[in-house]
């Protein structure tokens, strides 16, 4: 069974749209994901940088604490931090960074009002994240109060700059951007297959219905989809093969038609509602002089019978009954019928056309074979009833008159007899052609015969007879009935030693005429037949 040829599915329109529908639906995500998971590292990485300095402070609180009580002096740690301790009043008592005496009073500090603010005053921790007008950057402070929360002895603050946390958040954000950048490239060519997968049935069928809709109803569709698709594949391949049934029923039904229009020995004309001819068969052709190929779906009207069958037609499309007409084409006779096809309206008509010519020829025939076969058998007959009726009304008539009377009265009889044998052999012929009579003969040997049993009659008429034939046909055989071919021969050779004069030659020619036939001829030298009567030599007891 045929199945479905692959569409060109990267030039397909429904493709990219599909897939452009997925590839939006996967960046927008993509990029939502990247967007939040990039904000929760940030954030998460400045929650671990703030969790990481609390801890400093808090290991520093533990270590400057007992310094700042005993007013010892405080030593300056390096590190990568920033470490800055402050006085209960805000005064800068150290710094890692800067001078701490040139430095102004970081009382009123954000970090350090958030540290010895009520709401933190129970763990003295405080966050801000602002300009610093020392370093002239943006830095993350954490400070912590000293001592009792209640009554601060100083403040330990720890700084780093933003600049360094931006780097390990835009560090992370990158990892996240090329993570989220490869899942969005998979998916993308996860969504170019499943959209291939999703868009190549119903390009299939797509292409499955145009190729029904051009009248190519072989093609068949995958049915393996177990959703929607595989229903509507099904549905269509069963409207494939169901109209494809149809179609095939439908031509066998047109070509059996068609087969019994062009075996109708009557001509068949079919007109349309539009007067369009669209059926004609070979007799139709044949009795118009026409070609089938040139009038098909023409109108009636442009063609050359127009002029002939017009009447009848213009009659068909305005009656409701069959129409006739009989008309005379090149020396024919044509009987027309025509009726009209459709009740309510007009679907169309139909011609019959009959060429009666022969028939008409048959029935003239008939009537002059009844004519000249009543006149045959009228003169034996009264000449007969003639001689009967002497010889029965005369009583005194003498022996020898009587037996003369007699004599032509067995002749006439011996006529009579004659006529009637023609006419039931006529009447032999004319009930068929039996081919289960047929055997083989050797035609030479038929001819041959025939001409043995003429030798007689043409020495009684003082005819030369000859025979000639040719080498080739002496063995040539056919098929057929050996009496009818002789008395067909004898006819002839008859005729023409009865036509022949005294001293004239008769010659019966056998021989091959270079087409594969064999011919006859019989040649005479009497006074011939005149050409006018040519056309009724075949004719019963015709006479010249």
């Amino acid at each position: 069974m045929p199945t479905e040829a692959d569409p060109k599915i990267y030039q397909s329109k429904l493709l990219w749209q599909v897939w452009g529908l997925l590839c939006a639906l996967v960046l927008i995500s993509a990029l939502s994901i990247g967007y939040f998971a990039a904000q929760q590292v940030a954030s998460d990485a400045r929650a671990a940088i703030e969790e990481s300095l609390a801890h400093q402070v808090q290991l520093l609180k533990q270590f400057y604490n007992p310094l700042i009580l005993q007013e010892a002096a405080l030593p300056v740690i390096q590190s990568e931090q920033r470490i800055t301790i402050l006085g209960p009043d805000g005064t800068v008592l150290s710094d890692n960074r800067e001078d701490a005496g040139l430095m102004e009073n970081h009382l009123k500090r954000p970090e350090i009002i958030a540290a010895s603010a009520p709401t933190t005053s129970a763990i003295g921790l405080g966050i801000a994240q602002r300009y610093s007008t020392t370093l002239e950057q943006d830095m993350l402070y954490v400070a912590l109060a000293l001592g009792s929360p209640d009554a601060p002895t100083g403040y330990v603050r720890v700084s780093t700059p933003l600049t360094s946390i931006e780097q390990k958040v835009n560090a992370m954000r990158l990892q996240v951007n090329l993570l989220t950048g490869a899942f969005t490239f998979i998916a993308i060519l996860i969504g170019l297959y499943f959209a291939r997968r999703i868009v190549l049935p119903v390009l299939r069928m797509t292409q499955a219905s145009a190729l029904m809709a051009s009248g190519e109803f072989s093609l068949r569709l995958d049915e393996g989809h177990a959703n929607e698709l595989g229903s509507l594949a099904r549905a269509l391949n069963k409207l494939a093969a169901g109209t494809q049934a149809k179609i095939e029923e439908v031509a066998a039904r047109q070509n059996e038609l068609t087969v019994v229009l062009q075996g109708m020995t009557e001509g068949i004309i079919a007109l349309n509602a539009d007067q369009a001819v669209i059926q004609m068969n070979r007799s139709a052709a044949t009795i118009l002089n026409l070609e089938q190929s040139s009038v098909l779906n023409k109108p009636f009207q442009s063609l050359s019978i127009a002029r002939d069958l017009g009447e009848i037609v213009t009659a068909g499309f305005t009656a409701t009954g069959p129409q006739f007409q009989t008309m005379t084409l090149g020396g024919r006779r044509i009987e027309v019928s025509g009726l009209r096809l459709g009740d309510a309206s007009v679907e169309g008509m139909i011609l019959v056309l009959r060429d009666t010519t022969e028939l008409q020829r048959l029935e003239r025939v008939r009537t002059d074979f009844v004519a000249n076969a009543s006149h045959e058998l009228k003169t034996p007959i009264s000449a007969l009833r003639g001689f009967v009726d002497t010889v029965i009304d005369d009583t005194e008539m003498p022996t020898e008159t009587r037996r003369s009377f007699l004599v032509r009265s067995q002749q006439q009889i011996h006529r009579l007899a004659s006529i009637v044998q023609d006419l039931l052999q006529l009447s032999r012929l004319d009930t068929g052609y039996s081919p289960d009579s047929d055997k083989t003969l050797v035609l030479s040997d038929v001819v041959h015969q025939v001409y043995l049993t003429k030798i007689t009659d043409a020495e009684i008429k003082q005819v030369q007879l000859i025979y000639e034939t040719s080498p080739d046909c002496q063995q040539h055989r056919i098929q057929g009935r050996a009496d009818d071919l002789a008395l067909m021969l004898s006819n002839l050779i008859d005729n023409a030693i009865k036509y022949s004069d005294h001293g004239g030659t008769v010659s019966l020619t056998l021989a091959m005429n270079g087409e594969g036939f064999i011919r006859f001829n019989v040649t005479d030298q009497g006074v011939g037949i005149p050409a006018e009567e040519h056309d009724k030599i075949f004719e019963r007891f015709y006479r010249v």
